[in-house]
């Protein structure tokens, strides 16, 4: 081949590679159920919204590609429980510090089910979608796990499963926090997925003993933030490519987890949990590094109005 017609391969194959890039998109679904204010406690609220700027400022992630359902939503009654049991707030729809309300959904079935058919009719094999839950869980007298929503509707493992499998696309990674979390993870298992979970299908699951989050998934946040909720760094890139597969995330997420909890993987095929990122699926070059394009992050703030950093 000569020079003239290896230039315009070269350009074709930019071309190609560009338009995909283009046409992928990564979407996120945040669900916290809260159940009533007695049992929404304030690290739900942490989890989620530590999980939000992460998804904002680090990876540049447009707000209108994730959808919040969480307890009542922009609802102003008090909803959430603060932490030590000191007194109840209503949830701030301000997650990220932007001084513009992020949260509007409340955490109902019919908000999840509406959410998810939009999902169903506009994403493509090209996008990647995360879903991650937290809050109350319990297992049914059949033994089957649920979810607790918002003023005590229940969704089932097998419910939340179907609601994920109307969505077509490429590749999916969820992440569960509640109890019985493996058991949903069991359910949610299937291919083109990666599925993290916090413990196994018949363990609760723990807060973190020295800071309002739950364990597993505030260290799985700072591993794809690569920073803790004050902006510290983290050593979460094990191999230091520039990126954080849901490998890489799980294994340092599990290895900081001192609580007794036993997280859970399971990645179909098993290489996808190496390749994804929240980013997308493939080498670093052809997706981006965390923190390219990030959007600026000013001082943020905790529920009760403390400074985080940076």
């Amino acid at each position: 081949m000569n020079t003239t017609k290896r230039l315009l391969a070269l350009v074709v194959l930019c071309l190609v590679v560009g338009q995909y890039c283009a046409e992928a998109a990564v979407y996120a679904v945040v669900v916290s159920g809260g159940r009533s204010k007695m049992y929404n406690h304030e690290r739900y609220w942490n989890d989620c919204a530590f999980l939000y700027r992460t998804l904002r400022h680090d990876y540049a992630l447009s707000a209108e590609r994730i959808t919040l359902l969480m307890a009542d939503g922009d609802d102003p009654a008090t909803d959430l429980l603060l932490d030590g049991a000191t007194g109840f707030a209503s949830s701030s729809t301000d997650l990220d510090g932007g001084g513009q309300p992020d949260l509007h959904l409340a955490c109902t079935r019919q908000n999840l089910t509406d959410t998810f058919q939009r999902l169903a009719s506009g994403l493509t094999a090209a996008d990647q979608l995360l879903l991650f839950v937290v809050n109350h869980a319990e297992l049914d007298e059949r033994g089957e796990a649920f979810l607790w929503l918002w003023r005590g509707e229940r969704l089932s493992a097998t419910e939340l499963a179907a609601l994920l499998g109307t969505v077509q696309a490429g590749s999916v990674a969820v992440v569960l926090g509640p109890c019985y979390a493996g058991a949903f993870a069991e359910a949610l298992q299937g291919e083109g997925r990666v599925v993290m979970a916090a413990c196994g299908p018949s363990q609760l699951s723990w807060r973190c003993a020295e800071r309002p989050y739950d364990e597993f998934v505030y260290h799985w946040t700072c591993a794809v933030a690569r920073h803790d909720e004050r902006g510290l760094p983290v050593a979460s890139d094990a191999d230091g490519d520039g990126r954080v597969s849901m490998a890489e995330a799980f294994c340092y997420a599990r290895q900081h987890d001192r609580r007794p909890e036993t997280p859970l993987l399971l990645s179909c095929p098993e290489t996808l949990a190496a390749q994804l990122t929240l980013s997308g699926a493939g080498t670093p070059s052809a997706i981006g590094t965390v923190g390219a394009d990030a959007v600026p992050l000013g001082p943020v703030f905790d529920l009760r109005g403390r400074r985080l950093g940076p």
